[in-house]
Order: structure tokens, then C-alpha cells, then sequence
């Protein structure tokens, strides 16, 4: 699929900066994707899956590792799971789990999965929030992550390009975080615990704007309103009011992240969502991302 631009001017700024961020970065491959007030406002694809001769370029279909930006829809299964369940945060994850004492996991508690607080992993096996995550939703669901998100939101938005990738494709962007540097996709399990969930920008974008219309799409509750009430709470009660169920939530923005450089940022304020993609990240990205968010907002704001 050839990649389609559409450009408001508004956001000139913001490519500029992902363009000279990119190069910085030495990633081959960029994208962006704005929606505001449920509309598509600027598309804008560059560069290709790898360096090397023969590499396929950038376009609307083309999908990106998103690392630990998967944390927002290991997130949001877990939320549905606990609100559809009437579970309480508080409750302790082994009283859930009760057959996997080599997990460890203590008093370990479904708030701590929601906020990633405590113990980073579980067990002589050091498994993650992730896979705990997941073994819960299966257990209070019959579904494992994937599977929920599939049937309750993939499918209903026909986010066609997102994908717990097990089997190699020509549409996935190579990325360049193995030890040895080398262009490489991440082919794992296809539950949705692991390290392998790949996107679109179109798709990552429209991901963004369900949690900006607070999971309400073509007349119809997608996310359960009770999930928002839940993070509304946790918001309130977590010590750094930051992380909850993936997503780090700032006075004016939340917004998440992935190792590659994909990104993704909700302004309520003005009902907007940007994504950015890249394929190759800086150690500097605390800085990166805090840039993207304030031209972002600049944009908007006509600054």
C-alpha cells in the first residue's frame, strides 16, 4: 500500500522536529498521524523499513514494534477483566492465581499491576507484570490478552494493522534494538504478554483517540465507562498520580512510549491525538518526548 500525505499546516513544526529527530536518532523509518475532534488532520510518511538496498518503503500500512507502549493494552485488558469481574484493586492477585506459586507473587496486588509498582519481576523464572497480567485476564475471562482486545476492540474498530506478531510479514518495519545492532523483527508468542506487538501509525493514532472518547465509537461502548471511573481513582490515589495502566498522565497530556521511538500523546484539552513512529530511539528520551508533547500543544494552541 502506497502511503497517502496529508499535511494541515498547523503541524508543520512538529514534522520538522520529527524529521531532524529521526536523523538524530539514525532511524530509518518515520511517520506521523494527527486526529482532532475525530477526524484525520495530517498523515505524513518517510523513509524506509531498513537502511539496506531493497527495503520497502514507509506507507499507511507499514507497522512498527511498539515495545513498551504495549503497556497500554496490556492496561486496558486488564481493566475490562477487573471492572467486568467487580474485583477490587485492592485484591491480592494470588487470591486470583491460585495455581502458580512459582510466580512468588507475595501481596502482590492488582493496583500493583495497574501502576507497575513494586517487584519488577516475579519468581526464580523473573516473569512480568505482563505475563502475570495476562494469566490474570485468561483466568478472569477465559481470553488471554490478545484475544480479548481482538474480539472486544480490534475487530469492532477493524484495526486491522495491530498484531502480537508470531509469524513474519513483509508490512513490519525493522527495528535496530538487538545487542548486535543489526535491522530485525521481534517474532514471539501470540497472547499478548510479550515484546512483539506491532502497529500501524493509523491504527496506534485511532488507539489514542477510543481512550480520548472515553471508549465510545460508532454508537457503541467499546470500553466499559467503569474502566474510566477505575482510572480516574487510581489517578487520584497513586502516590506519583504518573503511570496507570500504561499510560504516563501529566497536567496537560498523557502519553506513552516504546523503546524504538514509537509515541503516542492525548490532549484532552483540545480533543487531539498525535502519534509518532520511528524505528531506531536516543537514551535521551525523556527529552525527546517532552518535545514532541510541548510542539504538539504549541500546534494546537495556533503558537
Amino acid at each position: 500500500m502506497t502511503a497517502t500525505t496529508i499535511i494541515d499546516n498547523r503541524f508543520m513544526p512538529l514534522i520538522s522536529y520529527t524529521e531532524k529527530a529521526g536523523e538524530k536518532f539514525g532511524s530509518s523509518a518515520a511517520s506521523i498521524v494527527i486526529i482532532q475532534d475525530n477526524k484525520v488532520l495530517t498523515e505524513w510518511y518517510a523513509g524506509q523499513h531498513h537502511f539496506k538496498k531493497g527495503a520497502l518503503a514507509v506507507s499507511t500500512d507499514s507497522m512498527f514494534n511498539l515495545y513498551s507502549l504495549r503497556k497500554t493494552y496490556v492496561g486496558l485488558a486488564t481493566a475490562i477483566a477487573v471492572v467486568e469481574n467487580k474485583l477490587s484493586v485492592d485484591c491480592k492477585v494470588s487470591d486470583v492465581l491460585t495455581n502458580t506459586p512459582d510466580y512468588e507473587l507475595g501481596s502482590t496486588t492488582i493496583r500493583d499491576l495497574a501502576t507497575k509498582s513494586g517487584a519488577k519481576y516475579f519468581g526464580p523464572n523473573r516473569i512480568e507484570h505482563e505475563e502475570v497480567a495476562c494469566d490474570l485476564i485468561r483466568e478472569l475471562t477465559g481470553y488471554n490478552i490478545a484475544e480479548l482486545l481482538t474480539e472486544r476492540i480490534f475487530k469492532p474498530m477493524e484495526l486491522t494493522d495491530t498484531e502480537w506478531v508470531s509469524v513474519p510479514k513483509e508490512k513490519l518495519v525493522c527495528d535496530f534494538q538487538a545487542a548486535d545492532g543489526y535491522a530485525s523483527v521481534r517474532i514471539e508468542s501470540n497472547e499478548g504478554h510479550e515484546r512483539n506487538l506491532y502497529s500501524s501509525a493509523r491504527d496506534l493514532a485511532q488507539w489514542g483517540n477510543l481512550h480520548l472518547i472515553r471508549g465510545f465509537k460508532n454508537h457503541i461502548q467499546l470500553i466499559p465507562a467503569d474502566v474510566f471511573t477505575l482510572i480516574e481513582q487510581l489517578r487520584i490515589d497513586t502516590e506519583d498520580k504518573k503511570r496507570i495502566f500504561g499510560w504516563y498522565y501529566q497536567e496537560k497530556w498523557y502519553y506513552a512510549s516504546g523503546a524504538a521511538g514509537c509515541h503516542c500523546v492525548v490532549v484532552p484539552k483540545y480533543h487531539a491525538v498525535a502519534v509518532r513512529m520511528f524505528n531506531k530511539y536516543t537514551e535521551d528520551y525523556t527529552e525527546d518526548q517532552s518535545s514532541f508533547n510541548q510542539i504538539f500543544d504549541n500546534c494546537l494552541q495556533g503558537v
